[in-house]
């Protein structure tokens, strides 16, 4: 029997059964050893040990380190390797100053940072807040809407008001032109520096006096549009007494919450200054002669306007506080919702949760902000423009003398460029909004 027929492979379970008094030895992460068959070496049979590389021992499948910390398309995950990634993703985590979320169906339970503390990074209500809102793909937004600044200043003018603050501009840049002509003038008809053809040059009188003329016409212009609204305010405080003051059985009843507070003082303050620069306009146009009242509406005119300018000042010192109140109340807000956003994530383990900043409820508190911002940006112009004011009234009430020449002519362009820019910012937003609500309409 030189030929010896290979038999088939005898499983664990038949040895067992043929020696069931022989005591298997234990074997550690490996399979019961196969033995192949028998082969032939020079004509003389022998057996093949099972290390051999063509053993099926080596054939079987290489057994997996099952953890549900590891990925499962590792294709080696012994414990040293698991080690080195722990290792690597430790080093990772800690020279990284993010917070990297993995696709959580690699893992069969939620990974737990070792410091949860160090996950969380505390913002300060006041701190520029950070935070992404959608308001909607296919919905245009105030900063994408595109209006020409001709359009805007097209609109402005079609206004009284901003007639009123673009002649204020060009009055007081006229003034400012006309005063440093005349100091040039003054200093070149000196006469050891005098030449003849710089005389015939900026010398010229007939030149200024177009300038004056325009100035006085710009200055009567603006008070033509202010005319007319002493009427108007005189019967608002009589229906204002006649609503809040009332008699009953012999009885005076007053309100006085409605009656007496800073809405009618303003009032007042208004009918004050209205009925003087009236009756200078009057003089003006000679309708009124009598100088000794001339002189009395003139003066009284700046102590109307002073009134009016404090009261103002105050008003938008009071709205300011108001709204940097209600920025910081609405920052907290929203600073709560990211906070339980990244909570959610940290228990959920980055499984997808509900996206506070895509809701609609994010998109109309950043809306909200805005509106609050853009409103505080203008209350400081009001501030800065009522102190501009001040400063030029100061000097008129009081009589004081002026710390240079331009103080006053500086103080009223000061004033209308902000009174400008102000108007430009509100005449841009209303224009966009209206644009907004066309497109939605359509």
């Amino acid at each position: 029997m030189n030929d010896i027929i290979d038999t088939p492979p005898i499983s664990y379970q038949q040895q067992l059964n043929h020696h069931p008094d022989q005591q298997h030895p234990h074997i550690l992460h490996t399979q019961p050893q196969q033995y192949r068959s028998i082969n032939q070496v020079n004509g003389i049979p022998s057996r093949q040990s099972p290390l051999h590389p063509s053993s099926k021992l080596y054939a079987q499948p290489q057994q997996v380190f099952n953890t549900e910390w590891v990925e499962d398309s590792s294709p080696n995950n012994s414990p040293s390797k698991l080690s080195r990634i722990l290792e690597a993703e430790y080093n990772h985590n800690k020279m990284s100053a993010t917070i990297t979320t993995t696709q959580p169906s690699k893992y069969e339970t939620p990974s737990k940072p070792t410091n949860p503390a160090a996950s969380f990074n505390y913002i300060t209500p006041l701190s520029q807040l950070k935070f992404e809102v959608s308001v909607g793909e296919d919905a245009p937004s105030l900063n994408s809407t595109i209006i020409s600044n001709w359009t805007i200043f097209w609109s402005m003018l079609n206004d009284l008001v901003g007639k009123d603050k673009l002649a204020k501009v060009s009055q007081y840049t006229l003034r400012l032109l006309v005063y440093h002509a005349t100091k040039s003038q003054t200093y070149l008809s000196d006469e050891h520096i005098n030449i003849k053809l710089i005389n015939d040059r900026y010398n010229d009188n007939e030149k200024k006096e177009k300038a004056a003329g325009m100035i006085n016409g710009l200055s009567m212009y603006r008070q033509f549009l202010r005319f007319g609204k002493t009427p108007f305010r005189l019967r608002d405080l009589i229906v204002k007494f006649k609503q809040n003051i009332t008699f009953k059985n012999n009885n005076l009843e007053i309100n006085r919450a409605n009656l007496f507070n800073r809405t009618t003082l303003g009032q007042f303050f208004s009918l004050y200054y209205g009925i003087n620069d009236e009756s200078t306009l009057l003089y003006k146009l000679k309708v009124l002669t009598d100088p000794t009242y001339k002189t009395f509406a003139t003066r009284h005119e700046s102590y109307g306007w002073y009134c009016e300018t404090w009261l103002a000042l105050y008003n938008a010192y009071e709205n300011l506080q108001n709204l940097i109140q209600q920025e910081m109340d609405l920052k907290i807000q929203i600073q709560v919702k990211n906070k339980a956003k990244q909570i959610s994530k940290q228990l959920l383990g980055g499984a997808n949760v509900m996206n506070f900043s895509n809701s609609s409820n994010g998109s109309d508190d950043s809306k909200l902000l805005l509106d609050i911002q853009f409103k505080k940006n203008n209350a400081w112009i009001d501030i800065y423009k009522n102190l501009s004011d001040l400063a030029f009234n100061t000097y008129t009430v009081f009589q004081i003398k002026l710390p240079f020449d331009t103080w006053q002519i500086w103080m009223g362009i000061s004033a209308s460029t902000l009174s400008t820019i102000k108007l430009y910012r509100e005449t841009k937003r209303s224009m966009i909004e209206k644009e907004l609500a066309k497109l939605k309409s359509e």
